[in-house]
């Protein structure tokens, strides 16, 4: 994964190529018809319920699926700082 800003400097844009690098590296050995669920937690306050993707096959798991649970995390009532850890949790079932 990449750890520095792209050349155009935007944040949004890194932090969306990290996501995709992240899950395209965690799901590299799953098939598309594999099921996979996610819980993302921010792991400074473990006292807030995760958010995350119930499961689904791999291949009915868009990007935009993906960072919009991101959304819900940072736009949530409880405190996140850019600075601050969060725990993603990767499921996946193997499907015959």
């Amino acid at each position: 994964m990449s750890t520095t800003l792209p050349d155009d400097g935007d944040p949004v844009s890194h932090f969306v190529a990290s996501v995709n690098d992240l899950f395209d590296h965690t799901l590299h050995n799953v098939n598309d018809s594999d099921m996979v669920g996610m819980n993302i937690q921010n792991q400074i306050n473990q006292n807030v319920k995760p958010n995350g993707i119930s499961f689904r096959r791999k291949d009915q798991l868009p990007g935009n699926v993906i960072r919009s649970v991101f959304e819900k995390v940072s736009q949530s009532n409880y405190r996140l700082d850019a600075l601050d850890t969060l725990v993603v949790t990767v499921h996946s079932a193997r499907c015959q």
